[in-house]
C-alpha cells in the first residue's frame, strides 16, 4: 500500500484534535463544546493539505546534437549515464555554453532541476577536451566544495557511475578518507562489494602523489588541507595553472557567519594556488527573480572575490510535454480504479493494461505501464485544467476541488496516477502535498451570561462591535485541574478590578480563581476567599464586604468565584489531588515535544506498513492438461518499514525529541499490544489470568512484531515485566488500562462471610481490602521488584525506589507504615473512617486487615518488610466502572457509593466508559495504533562524524525508522526513497523549507508529503496564516558582511601556521603533545618575528581592506593577539593543556599511592587521550583557527575524561545557558549534567560589577563597584546593595562526575540567558537622517559596538575549582557548601560566591531615533521595538533569532525631557550584516511596512487591539514583556506616518551629520526654596496627601500607604523649587531631598512636566507607577 496524502492529512488532524480535546477536557460542558466546534474549523489548528505542482523543465538539445555542433567533446557521448540521446534541460545547456565562454556561473534552478549535471557536464567536457588535446595528466582541474560530508559521499557515487569507463581521475578528501591505499581498498570492498576502478583515487597518500582531476571535499576539510604541509602537493604551483574551476554546491547556505568563513577560505585557496583568474560555478536553490540579479551578483562576488555578470546567472524555465493525439475528456472512474491499484503496488498486472485500454483506446499498448499512464494523462482535458489552476499558484485540495466541482478524493486519485506517469525519464509534473498544524496558545473565556470561549488572546469581547455604548465582556485566561478538570480563571487584582494576567509567565505573578464554587471542599470555603466578579467590567469585591459590588451592570453579570491564594497550587481544593513538585493546574499550552510526538505518531500510523507484490508463478506441468506450462499471477503481502525525517531547528531540540518520541511511542505501542492480548484472551481474562501469564503473552507479541531488535530473550522478558508493572502502579492515570476500560489489576481475594459487627457484607469486605491494597499497587510494592536492578526499579516506581511496607511505624523510617502512629492518620485510615464513621476501633480494624492479608499470603516478606505477592495479582477484564461526581476518580470497586479518594466527599455513580471513550485519545490509540516498531535516533552536530554516518547508513538500510535531525539533513543528502518529512517548527526561510520538504518524494513515481507543526512563536504563527509564502516564497540572495574581525583574525592565524609548517615541515606533528614537546609554539613565534614577506603578501590578498589597519598587517601587529604574555591565545591554550595533564598526573599518582591501580589506569588512558589530540583539531577547538559551524567564541563542555565520543561545543552566547552549572544536556540518548566552570591556573575569569537600571533597563557595568553610582543613560541613582557581579566563563565548562543518565520524558533542566543588552559607547556615533512621510528618522550606525548578555540565575560558584550550583538564596553573597573538585577530591574551598554568567561581544549595531514622535511610555516603546524586529526579520527573510534589540533612553534638542530610542543589533558576534541593511532606504521602509503589517493584521485583542500574542509580537525570549505589549501602541505609532501603508511610501536620506552626547541638553539643577513642611512621622506622609488629592487618586495612594515601610526618608510636604537655568518656580506635593525624588498629584501635571527637566526622579500619581520600586527609592 502507498501513502494517501489527503486521507492521511484528515486522519492526522482528527488524531491531533482528539488529543487536544482529551488533554484539555474540563468540567464545563459549555466551554468544552465550544472548543470542540472551534477546533473543527479550518485554519484554526490545521491548514491544508496544499498542493503545488511543478511543470517539466524546458528542454534544449541533446549531448549528441551539441556534439554535432562541436559545442561539446564527442567523447562525452561515450558516457552512457549522461544519456547522450536524451535532451538536456535548457538551463543545463545554457550553463554548458556559458562555461565554454569561460564565464563564472551562478546556477539557481532549485531542487530536482538537475543542478548537479549543470556543473558536471561543463567540468567533464573540459577534461575530455584536454584528453582529446593530449594534455590531460595528473593534477586537479576542478575542486568541488560541499557544506557537509553526506553530500560529498552522494557525489562520489554519482561520479563512479559516470566516469567508470573514462580516464578522468576523481577522488574525495574528507575525514572519512583513509590514509593508505591498503586500508582504503579494504573499506571500499567491504562497503561496495567490489574493487575500485583505476581512475578513482581512494586514499590520502594517492591524492597527494597523483592529485585527481576532480577533487571533492567539504569546506572544513579544505581548511585542514590548506594547513597541513603534507597536503601541499595538491596545490603545487607547477600544476595550479591547470586548475579550471572551483565549484561551490548549495551556495545559498553560505549566509551570515558561514558565508564570512567560506569567503575567507576561498581567498586563501586562491592565494595558495596563485590564481585570481580561476572560474567559479555556484549552484543554489532558486534565488528571487530577475529583479534580484544585482543582489545575486553581489553575493557571488562577496563569496568568491571575483567578477560575475548578469549572464552568469542561470535560471530554469518550464514547458509542457508535446501532445500528438487529440485531447479528450476521460471518465473519472479510471483514476479511481488505477489509483487503488497503484496504492496496492499492483503495477505488473495485465489487468492494468486492460483497464487503461477500456477507458482510453487511443493509448498505445506498452509493457511499461508508467509510459501508458503518461500518454493517457497527457491527452486528458483534466490534466490541463489542473495545470491552469496550479501553474503559478499553490492551493488547498479543497479549494481546487471546489473550483473544478469534483470530490477531493477524485483530485487526489488523479494526482496519484499522474505522479506515477513517466516517459523517457520525464514526468508530467512534480506534485507535493504540504500540510500545516499549529498549537494552542492559551484559552480565554468570558463569564456568564456571555460564556464565550476564544483560542486567540482576547481582553474584551463585544457581541455587537458597532454598539459604542456596550463595554463588552472581560476575557480571562483559564486553567484546569489535571485530575478532576475543575476550571479556574487567572488574573490579578488592580484597583478593585480583576485584570488579565498570564499565570504561565514567570515574570508576572497572578492568582487563580475557582469558577464552580459548589465543588470546593469546606476547608477551603472560607468567607475571606469568596468573591463576586462582574463579567462586563471586571470589578471584583469580597462577597462578605459591607459595600456590595456596585458597578451598575446588573445581577445577571455577577459571578461567584473563590480565590485560591497559593502561588503554586499543589493541591486541588476540589478533588484533593496533590503534587509536591509542581502545580496540579494544567495550562492550555502544548509543549513542543508532546504535540510533535502525538503528530509523529499519527503520521507514522498513516504510513503504509504493507505492500502488495504481484508475481507471475510459472507452472511447468499440469496433471489434467498435460505438459502445457502456464503462468499465474499471485498477490503477496509484504511487511515494509515505515520511515520519515523529523527536522528541528536546534540540536538540543532534535536530541531530546529523539528520546521523547521513542519512549512515548513505545509506551503507546505496549498499551496497544496489551489491548490486542485483551481481545484475544477475552474469555480467560473474564476469569482472571496471572501476572506471569500476561507477561508471557506480551513477550510473544514483542518478539512477533520485532519491537526490540538485537536484544536477548531475557532482556525482552525483563522489559515486558517493566511494562506490565508500570501499568500496575499507574492504574490511576488518565491513559491507564483501567480508565480506558481495557483491563484491571485485581487482588485475588474473596471474603465469604462479611463482618456483621461492622455491618459490612462479604462483597463490601472484599472490595474494601482490594481498595486498601491499591495504595501498595500505586507504590509498586510487589515481590517481583527484588529481581530488578536499581535502574529498572526507577522505570517502574514513581518514587524511584523499592517501596516496602510494615504493619506499624518502622524505627529507621525506611519503610511505609500500613497503620499510622497513635493520634495520627493516613489515607487508609481516612478511607475506613469514611466507610465506618469516626470510631476509635478503626485503627484496630486496619491492623486486622493487615493480618488477614498476611494470613491469605497476599503479603510476602521482602527484606525487613512486606510487599504484595505477585502470584496473588490477577489481570481481569472490566465489568463495571464507577466515577466520583466531584473528583472524577474512576474505580472498579464500589462500597455504598462512597468515593475511595480519602480526601473527597463525593459520591460514586456508574460510569458508562464505553460511550465516554468514543473520542478519547488514549482509548483510540489502544484500539487503532498499527503495531509497528519504531527506532528513533538523533542526527545532529553533537555526534562524531563516524557516529552520524553510521546512523545515516542504518536509516538508508531501513534499520532506523525516524531520524531526528537538526539542519544536518536539510540539503541534498541521499536518504533513499522517502515520501514524507515532518518539520517540528516552521523553518527560518523559504530556502530552508524547500530544502527540507525536498527530502520527501525522492522516488520518481510518487507525490511527496511535507507535514509542518507551528509552535507558539510569532515566526511560526505568521507563516501558519500564510503558508503559501513559505511553500512558494521568494528566496532572497544570501547576505553577509566579510568585515568580521574575530573571524578574519582566525584566518590570519591559520595562514600563519600554514606558512610556518610549509617552511618547517619537521614541526608539523599529528599529535599536539609532540608539537608541545618540540616547543612548537615558541618556534612559530620566532618565525613570525622575522616578518616573512611571502606571508605578508598573502595576508594582503586575504584580509579585507577595512581590517588591514586594525590588525596592523603591514607591521605584523596581530602577532600580539597570539603571543601576548597574558592575553595571547597561544599562551592561554598552552596553559590549559599543561594544567590538564599536570592535574591528571597528580590524580594518577595519588591513586597509585592508595593502590587503586584500576582507576589509575583509567586516568593514564585519559592523559594519553589528551596528548594524542590531533593538532589541527586542538587548535580549532580552542578557537585559534577557523572552526566552521561554530565561528566565534566557542567553548566546550568537557566530558571529565569519560570519552563519550560526543562533540559538545557551543558559542559562548549559547553556552552560558546550555552549559551553565546545573544545566542538563541531551546527546545521543544520554543525559549529561554540567557542574563546573573550567578554571585555569594562572588566569582568572573576567569579572564585572553591574546594575540594570530599573527605569530604562540599561545595563551599567564596570570593573569596580565604585564606578557605578548613576545610570549612564537616564541618570537614575543606584544603591550599592543592588550591585551584582558576573563572570565570563571563557575557558569552558566541565560535566559532573556522575555517569550520564537515561533521558526520560521530563524536559532537561537548564537555566536561561536574558535579553541581550547594548553596553557600547555611543559617545560619538555617526547618525544619518531619513525622511519617511515627512517624519525624520535618525539612524546611528556602529560597525563594532559592544553587547552583553547575562544568565542571571542564582549561581554560586567556587572560585577555586569552578564547582557551581543554582540556589535560590536571595540577598546572600556567599554560601557554605562542601563539594568535590573536578578530580573527584574534596575541594579546599567551601565558600561559593554569588555570580551571574555573562558574555560580551562586538557586533553590528543600529540606533534608531524618531525625531518628530514622542515615545515616553515604556510599554509603547517595547511594543514598537518588537514590531520593528519582526518587520525587519520578515523583510530581509532571516530567522528572528538572528537579530535582537533593546530600548535606549536619550535626550536631545527635540526631546529635552527624554525619549525612547531603539537599538537593533545582530546576535552574531562580529556581525553578520543584517541590521546594517537598514542604511538602505528600501530596507528601512520595508521594515516599517512589514512591522505595520504584523500588528495590523493580527486579530488578538479584538478591535481594541489591547493585547499581543505569539502570532504577532510575543515569543519565548520576550516573556518579561508579554503582559505589557499591546498591538494598539504600534498601530497608533505607525499611523503617525501614514494611514495607508499599502501605498508606495517614499524614504529619502538627508545629509549625514555627526551627533555626540555633547549636543544633548544637559539636565537642569534645582534649588529648594524652603517653604514646605517637613514630615517626621511616616503615617502622616500619606495622610497629608489623602487630604488634598482627587477622589480617583485615593485608591492608589491607599495602596502606597498599605505597602509603606517605616524606614523611609523624611519628606517635605508642599515645597517650592526653582529650576536653575530656566528660572521656573514650581510647587511639589512631596519631595525627598536626600533621595532626589519628587511626587506630584494629578492637578500638578504642568509642574510635573517642568520638574522632569531636572535630573531628579519624578513620579506622577496618575501614571500608577510601580509602587515597590518607588518605595525602594525613598527608603533610608
Amino acid at each position: 500500500m502507498s501513502f494517501r496524502p489527503y486521507e492521511s492529512s484528515k486522519n492526522i488532524v482528527d488524531f491531533y484534535r482528539r488529543y487536544l480535546l482529551t488533554t484539555f477536557k474540563t468540567n464545563n460542558e459549555i466551554y468544552d463544546n465550544q472548543l470542540k466546534e472551534i477546533l473543527k474549523k479550518e485554519k484554526i489548528i490545521f491548514d491544508g493539505p496544499y498542493i503545488n505542482i511543478s511543470d517539466p523543465f524546458e528542454k534544449g538539445h541533446s549531448l549528441k546534437e551539441l556534439a554535432k555542433q562541436e559545442k561539446v567533446s564527442k567523447k562525452i557521448l561515450e558516457i552512457k549515464k549522461f544519456y547522450p540521446d536524451r535532451k538536456l534541460y535548457k538551463h543545463q545547456e545554457e550553463a554548458l555554453l556559458e562555461a565554454n565562454k569561460k564565464e563564472n556561473l551562478i546556477i539557481t534552478t532549485g531542487t530536482g532541476s538537475g543542478k548537479t549535471e549543470s556543473f558536471l557536464i561543463p567540468v567533464i567536457n573540459q577534461l575530455l577536451k584536454e584528453k582529446e588535446a593530449g594534455t590531460l595528466d595528473k593534477g586537479v582541474r576542478t575542486i568541488i566544495i560541499y557544506p557537509m560530508n553526506a553530500l560529498v559521499n552522494d557525489q562520489i557515487r554519482r561520479l563512479r557511475e559516470l566516469l567508470s569507463e573514462t580516464d578522468i581521475t576523481f577522488g574525495r578528501f574528507t575525514g572519512e578518507t583513509k590514509e593508505t591505499y591498503r586500508d582504503a581498498k579494504k573499506e571500499y570492498i567491504e562497503i561496495e562489494g567490489k574493487n575500485p576502478t583505476e581512475n578513482e583515487i581512494i586514499s590520502r597518500e594517492q591524492i597527494r602523489e597523483t592529485p585527481p582531476n576532480i577533487l571533492i571535499t567539504n569546506y572544513a576539510m579544505l581548511e585542514y588541507m590548506l594547513l597541513r604541509p603534507d597536503d601541499s602537493p595538491i596545490f603545487e604551483l607547477k600544476n595550479s595553472h591547470k586548475w579550471k574551476y572551483i565549484v561551490l554546491d548549495e551556495a545559498h547556505t553560505y549566509t551570515g557567519t558561514k558565508g564570512i568563513e567560506v569567503s575567507s577560505l576561498i581567498k586563501r585557496l586562491k592565494t595558495m594556488i596563485k590564481r585570481k583568474d580561476i572560474k567559479f560555478i555556484l549552484t543554489s536553490a532558486t534565488l528571487g527573480n530577475k529583479d534580484s540579479n544585482r543582489e545575486i551578483i553581489n553575493f557571488g562576488e562577496n563569496l568568491c572575490s571575483t567578477e560575475f555578470k548578469e549572464s552568469s546567472i542561470i535560471r530554469s524555465s518550464t514547458s509542457l510535454p508535446n501532445t500528438e493525439n487529440e485531447i479528450k475528456e476521460l471518465d473519472f472512474k479510471i483514476y479511481r480504479i488505477l489509483s487503488e491499484k497503484i496504492r496496492e503496488n499492483n503495477l505488473n498486472s495485465e489487468e492494468l493494461v486492460n483497464i487503461i485500454k477500456k477507458y482510453d483506446e487511443n493509448v498505445l499498448e506498452n509493457e511499461n505501464i508508467e509510459e501508458m499512464l503518461f500518454d493517457m494523462v497527457l491527452h486528458d482535458k483534466f490534466y490541463y485544467k489542473i495545470r491552469e489552476i496550479l501553474s503559478n499558484e499553490t492551493k488547498t485540495v479543497l479549494e481546487i476541488a471546489k473550483k473544478l466541482k469534483i470530490e477531493e478524493n477524485d483530485l487526489t486519485d488523479f494526482i496519484t496516477v499522474a505522479s506515477k506517469a513517466l516517459k523517457n525519464g520525464e514526468k508530467l509534473f512534480e506534485a507535493k502535498y504540504h500540510m500545516f498544524l499549529k498549537g494552542i496558545e492559551g484559552i480565554y473565556i468570558t463569564l456568564k451570561p456571555s460564556n464565550k470561549l476564544f483560542i486567540n488572546k482576547m481582553e474584551t469581547y463585544k457581541e455587537n462591535k458597532d454598539d459604542k455604548l456596550d463595554i463588552g465582556y472581560k476575557a480571562y485566561e483559564i486553567t484546569f485541574c489535571n485530575n478532576c478538570n475543575a476550571l479556574y480563571i487567572i488574573g490579578e487584582e488592580e484597583d478593585g478590578y480583576l485584570v488579565q494576567k498570564s499565570k504561565w509567565n514567570k515574570f508576572s505573578p497572578s492568582n487563580v480563581y475557582l469558577l464552580n464554587t459548589e465543588l470546593i471542599d469546606p476547608d477551603y470555603d472560607l468567607e475571606e476567599n469568596r468573591y463576586e466578579l462582574c463579567s462586563k467590567c471586571g470589578k471584583i469585591k469580597r462577597e462578605s464586604s459591607i459595600e456590595k459590588l456596585n458597578c451598575g451592570h446588573g445581577d445577571e453579570n455577577i459571578n461567584k468565584i473563590i480565590k485560591i491564594k497559593e502561588n503554586q497550587l499543589n493541591k486541588c481544593p476540589c478533588c484533593h489531588s496533590f503534587n509536591a513538585k509542581r502545580s496540579i493546574l494544567r495550562s492550555y499550552y502544548l509543549g513542543s515535544e508532546a504535540a510533535t510526538a502525538v503528530i509523529s505518531t499519527a503520521l507514522y500510523n498513516e504510513l503504509p506498513a504493507k505492500e502488495y507484490k504481484i508475481e507471475k508463478i510459472k507452472r511447468d506441468e499440469d496433471d489434467f492438461f498435460g505438459n502445457n506450462a502456464f503462468e499465474k499471477e499471485e498477490k503477496q503481502e509484504i511487511e515494509i518499514d515505515k520511515q520519515f525525517l523529523a527536522f528541528s531547528d536546534s540540536r538540543q531540540a532534535a536530541a531530546f525529541f529523539a528520546t521523547y518520541l521513542q519512549e512515548t511511542y513505545l509506551n503507546n505501542l505496549i498499551k496497544r499490544l496489551i489491548y490486542i492480548i485483551s481481545q484475544e484472551e477475552k474469555e480467560k481474562l473474564e476469569r482472571g489470568i496471572s501476572l506471569d501469564r500476561i507477561v508471557e503473552l506480551l513477550v510473544i507479541e514483542l518478539e512477533k512484531r520485532k519491537i526490540h531488535r538485537k536484544v536477548s530473550y531475557e532482556k525482552i522478558e525483563t522489559n515486558a515485566w517493566i511494562y506490565i508493572l508500570k501499568e500496575f502502579s499507574n492504574y490511576k492515570a488518565k491513559n491507564s488500562l483501567l480508565r480506558t476500560g481495557t483491563l484491571m489489576f485485581d487482588i485475588d481475594y474473596k471474603n465469604e462471610n462479611g463482618i456483621d459487627k461492622l455491618e459490612l457484607s462479604a462483597d463490601e469486605v472484599t472490595n474494601l481490602i482490594k481498595i486498601l491494597c491499591q495504595s501498595m499497587m500505586k507504590d509498586a510494592s510487589i515481590e517481583k521488584l527484588k529481581e530488578f536492578s536499581e535502574e529498572n526499579i526507577k522505570k517502574i516506581s514513581i518514587t524511584n525506589k523499592k517501596n516496602i511496607y510494615t504493619r506499624e511505624k518502622n524505627v529507621k523510617n525506611e519503610m511505609i507504615e500500613w497503620c499510622p502512629e497513635e493520634g495520627k492518620t493516613n489515607k487508609r485510615l481516612k478511607y475506613i473512617t469514611k466507610i465506618l464513621g469516626d470510631n476509635s476501633d478503626n485503627i484496630k480494624f486496619l491492623r486486622n486487615i493487615w493480618d488477614e492479608l498476611e494470613k491469605k499470603e497476599i503479603l510476602v516478606k521482602l527484606e525487613n518488610g512486606k510487599v504484595l505477592n505477585s502470584k496473588k495479582i490477577k489481570v481481569r477484564s472490566i465489568d463495571k466502572l464507577y466515577m466520583c461526581k466531584e473528583c472524577k476518580n474512576v474505580t472498579p470497586y464500589n462500597i455504598r457509593n462512597i468515593c475511595d479518594n480519602p480526601m473527597c466527599k463525593g459520591e460514586l455513580e456508574e460510569y458508562d466508559y464505553k460511550s465516554n471513550l468514543d473520542d478519547h485519545h488514549y482509548s483510540y490509540l489502544m484500539k487503532n495504533l498499527y503495531p509497528s516498531p519504531m527506532e528513533v535516533r538523533e542526527h545532529t552536530a553533537q555526534l562524531s562524524n563516524e557516529h552520524a554516518y553510521e546512523y545515516q547508513k542504518e536509516f538508508k538500510e531501513k534499520k532506523i525508522n525516524v531520524l531526528s535531525c537538526s539542519t544536518t539533513f536539510e540539503m541534498g543528502v541521499d536518504v533513499g526513497s522517502l515520501e514524507t518529512v515532518f518539520m517540528r517548527n516552521m523553518p527560518p526561510s523559504p530556502a530552508n523549507y524547500v530544502q527540507r520538504a525536498g527530502r520527501a518524494g525522492r522516488s520518481l513515481q510518487s507525490a511527496a508529503y511535507a507535514l509542518t507543526f507551528c509552535p507558539n512563536t510569532s515566526h511560526d504563527l505568521n507563516y501558519f496564516k500564510q503558508p503559501v509564502t513559505m511553500i512558494k516564497g521568494s528566496i532572497k540572495p544570501p547576505y553577509f558582511d566579510i568585515d568580521n574581525p574575530k573571524i578574519q583574525l582566525r584566518h590570519i592565524f591559520a595562514t600563519a601556521f600554514s606558512h610556518f609548517w610549509r617552511k618547517n615541515r619537521e614541526y608539523y606533528k599529528e599529535k599536539i603533545d609532540e608539537f608541545v614537546k618540540m616547543n612548537g609554539f615558541e618556534k612559530i613565534a620566532q618565525y613570525l618575528e622575522t616578518h616573512p614577506e611571502e606571508l605578508l603578501n598573502d595576508l594582503k590578498n586575504i584580509v579585507p581592506e577595512t581590517l588591514k589597519e586594525e590588525f596592523d598587517i603591514e607591521n605584523f601587529g596581530w602577532i600580539n593577539k597570539l603571543f601576548d604574555e597574558k592575553e595571547g591565545i597561544c599562551q592561554i591554550i598552552l596553559s590549559k593543556y599543561k594544567e590538564s595533564i599536570e592535574n591528571l598526573i597528580k590524580e594518577e599518582n595519588e591513586l597509585k599511592e592508595k593502590r587503586n591501580y584500576k582507576d589509575a589506569e583509567k586516568i593514564k588512558r585519559s592523559i594519553e587521550t589528551i596528548k594524542n589530540q590531533k593538532i589541527i583539531e586542538f587548535l580549532s577547538r580552542n578557537n585559534l583557527i577557523p572552526k566552521y559551524g561554530f565561528p566565534v567564541d566557542t567553548v566546550e563542555l568537557e566530558d571529565n575524561n569519560e570519552n563519550l565520543n560526543l562533540r559538545l561545543s557551543r558559542d559562548l552566547l549559547s553556552a552560558i545557558s546550555e552549559y551553565a552549572p546545573g544545566s542538563e544536556i541531551v546527546a545521543d540518548g544520554k543525559l549529561i549534567t554540567s557542574r563546573y566552570i573550567r578554571p585555569l591556573a594562572g588566569y582568572t575569569w573576567p569579572t564585572y560589577h553591574y546594575i540594570k537600571c530599573p527605569e530604562c533597563l540599561t545595563l551599567n557595568k564596570s570593573l569596580t563597584e565604585k564606578e557605578i553610582k548613576t545610570c549612564k543613560q537616564c541618570g537614575t541613582n543606584f544603591y550599592s546593595e543592588n550591585m551584582k557581579k558576573y563572570i565570563i566563563p571563557k575557558f569552558g565548562f566541565i560535566k559532573d562526575k556522575e555517569k550520564p543518565k537515561p533521558v526520560g520524558l521530563n524536559k532537561p533542566e537548564r537555566t536561561y540567558k536574558g535579553t541581550i543588552s547594548y553596553t557600547g559607547d555611543d559617545e560619538k556615533i555617526k547618525f544619518t537622517d531619513y525622511i519617511v512621510c515627512d517624519k525624520r528618522i535618525s539612524l546611528g550606525n556602529s560597525k563594532m559596538n559592544e553587547l552583553t548578555v547575562l544568565n542571571e540565575s542564582q549561581f554560586y560558584i567556587c572560585e577555586t575549582c569552578g564547582y557551581g550550583i543554582v540556589e535560590d538564596s536571595k540577598f546572600k553573597k556567599v554560601i557554605e557548601k562542601k563539594h568535590k573538585n573536578t578530580n573527584g577530591y574534596n575541594c579546599s574551598n567551601t565558600q561559593l560566591v554569588s555570580y551571574s554568567l555573562g558574555h560580551e561581544f562586538l557586533t553590528d549595531v543600529i540606533l534608531i531615533r524618531f525625531k518628530d514622535i514622542s515615545i515616553e511610555n515604556k510599554d509603547k516603546a517595547w511594543t514598537i521595538l518588537y514590531s520593528m524586529l519582526e518587520g525587519l526579520s520578515r523583510y530581509i527573510t532571516v530567522d528572528r533569532t538572528e537579530i535582537s534589540g533593546c530600548l535606549q533612553w536619550y535626550r536631545d534638542k527635540e526631546h529635552s525631557r527624554g525619549n525612547y530610542g531603539f537599538v537593533l543589533f545582530d546576535n552574531t558576534p562580529g556581525g553578520a550584516g543584517f541590521v546594517r541593511q537598514l542604511e538602505n532606504e528600501k530596507v528601512l521602509i520595508g521594515m516599517l511596512k512589514e512591522a505595520f503589517k504584523v500588528v495590523s493584521t493580527c486579530s488578538c485583542g479584538g478591535v481594541e487591539a489591547n493585547t499581543a500574542c505569539y502570532s504577532c509580537l510575543c515569543n519565548y525570549y520576550n516573556q518579561k514583556q508579554h503582559d505589557i505589549l499591546k498591538r494598539k501602541y504600534a498601530i497608533e505609532f505607525y499611523k503617525e506616518f501614514s494611514d495607508n501603508w499599502n501605498e508606495n511610501l517614499e524614504c529619502s536620506k538627508m545629509i549625514e551629520n555627526e551627533l555626540t552626547n555633547k549636543n544633548f541638553i544637559k539636565n537642569f539643577e534645582l534649588k529648594i526654596l524652603g517653604k514646605g513642611k517637613k514630615i517626621t512621622v511616616p503615617e502622616e506622609v500619606w495622610e497629608n496627601l489623602l487630604d488634598i488629592c482627587e477622589e480617583e487618586e485615593k485608591s492608589f495612594i491607599e495602596k502606597i500607604k498599605n505597602r509603606n515601610i517605616n524606614n523611609i526618608e523624611e519628606p517635605i510636604f508642599s515645597e517650592n523649587i526653582k529650576i536653575l537655568g530656566t528660572n521656573e518656580e514650581i510647587e511639589v506635593n512631596l519631595i525627598w531631598e536626600k533621595k532626589r525624588v519628587m511626587l506630584f498629584l494629578s492637578d500638578y501635571y504642568d509642574e510635573y512636566e517642568k520638574a522632569k527637566k531636572t535630573d531628579w526622579k519624578c513620579y506622577f500619581i496618575k501614571d500608577k507607577f510601580e509602587i515597590d520600586e518607588f518605595l525602594e527609592r525613598i527608603k533610608k
